[in-house]
Formats: C-alpha cells, structure tokens, sequence
C-alpha cells in the first residue's frame, strides 16, 4: 500500500489525489510520503530502546508457572529462567507478569471464619484467658486467636480484581496445648 502511494506521488499526483484513488486519509497520504522524502524507504524502522531479553517463549513458561503456582516468588522465576540460559532481572520478570495481568499481592491478613468457626473461637478464647498464655491472645474484630509460632505474611500473583478467599496465607493457628 505504502509503495502504491509512492507511485502514484512520483506519477505527479497530489495528496488529495492520491487519498481518493486508494481510499486513506489524506494525513496518512502525507506521512507516508514524508517518511519516503526523509529516509528513502517507506518500510517499519527500528525503534529507539532496548530490545527485549524475555523471548516469547520465557514469557510464555513465567505465566504458566505462576498460573500454577502463584505463590512463586520472582526470585524463583529468575533462577527457573536461568535454566533456560535467560538471564534477567527479577524487577524485569514483575514488570512482564505485569503486562500481562499477573500482579504480585499480599492476601488477606484474617481468614475468612464462619459463624459457628467466630463463636467457638470466641467461646475458647473466652474459658482460656486467665490461663498461662493470656500474652499470645490477639483480638481481631470479636475473634479471639491463639497463635503458635511464627505470624507472618505470604506473598502470590493473581489476576486483577481476584477475590482471594483461598489465597489466604496468614498464619494463624487456633491451638490447646
């Protein structure tokens, strides 16, 4: 197409013209004979920037394993990377999982309890307090946990707007030693 209005502007025809008899915009027209006139070709030119280190097939291999896996770390995607003789870094896999909507988050700090899970809790916690561990009760909304160990967070890529009731990595333990 672009060749096509190359000619028909070397056969003497104006913009205009030219617009009309191939069906373009007549600013289209315009930039494509400008592009001829500057560089002398009418072909795509390379892009200013680095070029990707992640194939599409690396790509391809991160999200099938987070997919699989979400609570994989980027560190662990990195050395799953190397062994394919990829060498990136772990903010370029993060950067790539996001673009394609595989964003890193934390879960839920509280996991989500039924009624009768919240009452018989609660009820626990209740005949327990003054026993030797009044210390280690956390109160968390009317619910009562005693934890054993160590309380942290887990880390997971999901999806955008996911709901992530089994996701849920807080390790809270209810425990009668």
């Amino acid at each position: 197409m672009r060749t096509e209005v190359i000619e028909i502007y070397q056969s003497g025809k104006g913009y205009k013209a030219i617009s009309k008899a191939l069906g373009l915009q007549r600013t289209t027209v315009r930039a494509i004979i400008h592009k001829w006139q500057k560089h002398g070709t009418v072909v795509n030119l390379p892009r200013s920037g680095r070029p990707t280190k992640i194939t599409p097939r690396a790509q391809r291999r991160l999200i099938r394993e987070v997919t699989k896996d979400p609570r994989t770390t980027s560190k662990e995607l990195q050395a799953s990377l190397a062994s394919i003789k990829v060498s990136v870094h772990d903010s370029t896999i993060r950067k790539r999982l996001g673009k394609n909507g595989l964003h890193g988050r934390f879960p839920r700090r509280k996991p989500l309890l039924s009624k009768k899970n919240i009452r018989a809790r609660l009820n626990f916690a209740k005949k327990h307090l003054n026993d030797w561990w009044p210390n280690q009760l956390l109160g968390s909304g009317g619910n009562y946990f005693f934890t054993e160990g160590h309380v942290g967070l887990d880390f997971f890529f999901s999806l955008n707007n996911k709901n992530h009731h089994l996701q849920t990595a807080f390790c809270v333990y209810l425990c009668y030693i």
